[in-house]
């Protein structure tokens, strides 16, 4: 109010002009703070409608979604439309589809998706004769497994005789188809049965030793085909004829091979006559022929 005003009038009269100038005042600002609070209770409200509208609207999509999952799990896993009802097997040679499907147990009628091809591929990998397995879908009933077998090296002499392939991995039975390959005896296993790994040292070393040996031109015609290994110091090569026999200590394979293609000028025209080659000194050649016994 204006106090230049009052100044003029009565000060009892300008107190209560000024008393009743506070009053208005006063009620005219509870009266805004009353709107203002009434307009904020009013907003409050209105946010939290659209918070549960909007939390309410994103229960039902995930609900939704979560459905639409869920039937669509189960119409892959149930509809005989992802059913196995063919299987197609490349790789295999001397192991017949019949036996392979023993091997991995039934799968027709198994749905694709739910099928455990890591277990499929384990399974036939437990098979002696099977080296590698590779399993995929064809989409939408079909399987391809892609197999390697293990190829035969040569026969080893146990309880009885077997077949094994390069890694020393027994393969079964010897069969007469086999009766061709090297026979390895001298080895002593326990409780051998196929797919045991059986390969040692002296055993690797000595067929090596003998695809070398039979890549000379003097055992051409009477290739060596025996290997015994009676113990660790000295390896027996037999030659098919039975008629001569090449001796090597283990540990030197490769200096005893050199010292032969040293000497093979010298007993190359009498090789049919020789009993035995000893290449088990260092630095020398024994050769016996069958009459005679000389040192080179």
């Amino acid at each position: 109010m204006d106090f230049a005003v009052l100044e003029h009038k009565n000060p009892v009269t300008a107190w209560k002009l000024a008393r009743s100038h506070e009053k208005k005042i006063r009620k005219k600002s509870e009266s805004m703070g009353r709107q203002s609070k009434r307009k904020r209770s009013e907003f409050d409200v209105g946010a939290a409608f659209r918070v549960l509208a909007e939390g309410t609207a994103k229960a039902i999509l995930i609900a939704a979604c979560a459905y639409g999952v869920f039937a669509g799990y189960r119409f892959v896993t149930d509809s005989p439309h992802f059913m196995v009802n063919q299987v197609t097997w490349v790789g295999h040679q001397r192991l017949s589809t019949e036996e392979l499907a023993s091997q991995i147990g039934p799968v027709a009628g198994k749905n694709i998706f739910q099928l455990d091809l890591g277990e499929v591929s384990r399974k036939l990998v437990e098979h002696p004769w099977v080296k590698t397995a590779s399993v995929r879908r064809i989409f939408p009933q079909g399987l391809h497994i892609d197999l390697k077998e293990r190829t035969p090296f040569a026969r080893i002499q146990l309880d009885r005789i077997y077949v094994m392939d390069n890694y020393g991995i027994l393969l079964g039975p010897e069969e007469k188809e086999f009766h061709g390959l090297p026979l390895i005896t001298g080895i002593s296993v326990d409780h051998p049965k196929p797919g045991h790994n059986v390969a040692s040292e002296e055993m690797i070393g000595g067929l090596k030793t003998m695809y070398y040996f039979n890549r000379l031109p003097m055992f051409e015609e009477n290739p060596i085909d025996t290997v015994r290994i009676g113990n660790h110091s000295r390896i027996t090569f037999l030659t098919r004829n039975r008629k001569m026999e090449i001796y090597v200590r283990p540990e030197t394979v490769a200096e005893s091979f050199k010292n032969l293609m040293l000497v093979l000028g010298t007993i190359g025209e009498d090789e049919r006559a020789l009993s035995y080659i000893d290449l088990s000194f260092k630095n020398k050649v024994v050769v016996k022929h069958r009459k005679e016994t000389g040192k080179i």
